[in-house]
């Protein structure tokens, strides 16, 4: 008895994983799981792969979760309509995990980040693999994958010139979604553009400073302050946008304005409205949505994210 209950305990991951992607049965396409693109256990991705006879075009989901949880298999359950439609459409989908960030080890967010450019750089370099075309990918994501989709679409290329390895891949992309984005991982440019977090943050300084040098890698922000200046602007995303930048699509959907608690901080309707000046700025084609009267949910949205990014990689 003992064997077959510790029999179908190891069943279980392999069932709930089977349970979440059975929605894709009547696709006809190829579906490859935990493929690694590094060492760490994190350093995986799942690649759907439309049947085709030529290289198709690929857009990778990036999960939320701030960057401190969270999981690849949340399309599965959250995306699925997505995940149908650019199958449908002849367009691979893949989505990924990565490292979370610790609070003491000066690197933060970097690692994240780091992650989720060598995995999109590990697809470009086995291209010939999954039958992609390195030239037509597209990044999207929720929260934290929001963030990170922008920080890929305005950091200029950082490919390792002549470099041989995947290292030396591109990890410019052709387009971008953000669902419920932040508009630079410079936190304290967030005090410039949110009503009242100014107010709200003179309440609790000592905390607001201490968890945003948590985010940058430092225990408390007494031993973050010596490199702020140069933490905090490489991870200006907003100041990273130049006019060769590709489309963006935004869309935060938030009711609530008052700041008062890190959820609504990070998702405030305010990120998509200053991302919006600066891509006009920049004439960087583009669309933004808040709520509104019109918009209270994404299905109010006359352009769907799924549209939008199809009709920049077809």
């Amino acid at each position: 008895m003992k064997y077959i209950i510790l029999f179908l305990i190891a069943l279980i991951p392999f069932s709930l994983n089977a349970q979440q992607i059975n929605f894709l049965g009547k696709i006809d396409c190829t579906i490859l799981q935990n493929e690694k693109y590094g060492d760490n256990e994190l350093n995986n991705f799942d690649i759907i792969l439309p049947k085709s006879n030529k290289p198709t075009a690929l857009i990778i989901f990036i999960h939320g979760g701030g960057f401190v949880n969270g999981d690849k298999d949340e399309c599965y359950k959250w995306r699925k309509e997505d995940v149908t439609y650019f199958l449908k459409n002849d367009i691979a989908y893949a989505t990924i995990n990565y490292r979370f960030y610790k609070t003491n080890d000066a690197v933060g967010v970097n690692k994240c980040l780091t992650d989720i450019k060598t995995a999109l750089q590990y697809i470009r370099f086995n291209a010939k693999k999954y039958n992609i075309n390195k030239e037509l990918i597209g990044c999207y994501g929720i929260s934290a994958g929001a963030g990170s989709s922008l920080y890929l679409a305005f950091h200029d290329d950082m490919a390792i010139k002549n470099d041989k390895s995947l290292l030396g891949e591109s990890t410019r992309i052709k387009c971008a979604g953000a669902i419920a984005t932040q508009a630079t991982y410079d936190v304290f440019r967030w005090l410039k553009f949110i009503p009242n977090l100014k107010l709200i943050v003179t309440l609790k300084k000592k905390q607001f400073y201490n968890t945003i040098a948590n985010f940058y890698g430092y225990p408390d922000y007494k031993s973050f302050e010596p490199d702020r200046a140069k933490k905090t602007q490489q991870l200006d995303m907003l100041q990273m946008i130049t006019p060769d930048d590709p489309p963006i699509y935004v869309m935060n959907l938030q009711k609530e304005r008052f700041p008062v608690n890190y959820g609504i901080i990070e998702h405030h309707r305010e990120h998509a409205m200053i991302l919006d000046d600066y891509l006009r700025k920049q004439n960087i084609e583009h669309k933004v949505f808040i709520y509104s009267k019109k918009i209270k949910t994404e299905n109010d949205i006359n352009v769907p994210l799924k549209e939008f990014m199809v009709n920049h990689l077809k």
